[in-house]
């Protein structure tokens, strides 16, 4: 007869011994479908699920059997184990035999190859994450560690990025609808959005591998990075997004740029900047002393030549002027001669008159009538007389 109080351990010791006892549970088959398998060091962990139930499986060295792939329909061989300490009830794999694809897993694929033949998941759609994110915009539930670890991650390397969050279900019926939502709000307000959610099975990530979420990134035109489940998991979501990252944690180090890691590089360039500047300016001052000298050298020789040049085209000038003043002086005292010969005055000098008119010189009798009074010039005075008559 129990007694009516039991203490935890016994109350669980008691139930792993009711599994243990039953024959019946030891080396029993179980027909279900493989979600959230995920391998640690030499054993693999996973859930084995049918269509109103599932139980959690532990393959302890997964290596000696089938390795399943998630969504994969399989026969497990095993049995059952309570385990005391956590009161935990889970299913020890001894073997595993493929069968086929889930039902989950098939609708996966048909709405991957749906949208990836509509262009959704395209290259050329896609756009570049920026180096230096100022404000970036993480949708995900604030209650959960995952933006716990991003902001962590970010604030170890970066205190200037702004990390604004907007709260969403990230699990469960209707979730995929809150976050294309989120999308829509957002978009053109944030340098990258982070949509982030962490491991699960393929339940728990059903809202990320939906159309729904597919197209909401698709018609945003800001920068979208899926952080969704562990490196293994791959959904809808990250194949429509501009770049998938493997964890939350990863995605926050794809933004999170290192500020003084960045400010040392600056510093370094502008360093080296620097240092070949000053060199520059010392070889050009070099430089400008070897120039400086030779065109001193240079004027000197262009200063003496050009003195030589001078004093000969001195020279020449000097002669030439010379020649050209006692050229012209005699021209000169020759045309002197030749005007003293041709001065009227001269041949009046001689005793010749010269006649004149209303003080026009007369050389004609054609230019004077009976009646003119004329002036007659004589080398001693003038004579004033009256035409009385003209011989020819």
């Amino acid at each position: 007869m129990f007694k009516k109080t039991l203490s935890v351990e016994e109350l669980n010791g008691y139930i792993h011994n009711i599994f243990d006892a039953e024959e019946m549970l030891h080396g029993v088959t179980v027909f279900g479908e493989v979600s959230g398998f995920k391998i640690s060091g030499a054993h693999a962990y996973f859930t084995i699920k049918g269509k109103d139930a599932a139980i959690p499986c532990n393959l302890f060295s997964y290596r000696r059997t089938y390795v399943p792939k998630e969504g994969e329909s399989v026969l497990l061989k095993g049995t059952p184990d309570f385990y005391v300490k956590t009161g935990r009830l889970s299913f020890n794999v001894q073997t595993v035999q493929p069968v086929g694809m889930g039902d989950l897993h098939a609708q996966f694929e048909k709405l991957k190859a749906q949208l990836l033949a509509e262009g959704i998941f395209a290259p050329e759609h896609k756009v570049i994450v920026p180096d230096f994110c100022r404000d970036v915009c993480v949708i995900t539930s604030k209650t959960g560690a995952v933006i716990r670890d991003i902001y962590r991650t970010v604030r170890n390397v970066n205190k200037s990025i702004n990390l604004h969050v907007y709260n969403v279900r990230v699990q469960g019926e209707g979730a995929e609808y809150e976050i294309a939502n989120a999308l829509k709000r957002v978009d053109g307000r944030y340098d990258a959005i982070i949509i982030a959610r962490g491991g699960g099975s393929l339940e728990d990530l059903a809202p990320f591998n939906t159309e729904v979420i597919a197209r909401a990134i698709y018609d945003v035109e800001t920068p979208v990075i899926s952080a969704v489940g562990h490196e293994t998991d791959f959904t809808i979501c990250d194949f429509a997004a501009d770049l998938r990252a493997a964890t939350p944690t990863a995605a926050a180090h794809h933004i999170a740029f290192d500020e003084n890691k960045l400010m040392e590089e600056i510093f370094g360039h502008l360093t080296s900047i620097g240092k070949r500047i000053q060199e520059d300016l010392i070889k050009g001052q070099r430089d400008l002393a070897v120039l400086a000298k030779t065109l001193t050298h240079s004027a000197t020789l262009i200063t003496e030549k050009a003195a030589n040049k001078y004093k000969i085209v001195e020279g020449a000038l000097t002669s030439a002027a010379k020649s050209f003043i006692t050229a012209k002086e005699a021209l000169l005292d020759k045309s002197l001669i030749a005007y003293n010969a041709a001065n009227p005055l001269e041949i009046i000098k001689k005793g010749y008159f010269g006649a004149s008119k209303g003080g026009r010189r007369i050389t004609s009798s054609e230019e004077v009538a009976v009646g003119d009074d004329l002036e007659l010039i004589a080398k001693d005075g003038t004579i004033y007389t009256k035409v009385k008559e003209i011989k020819k």
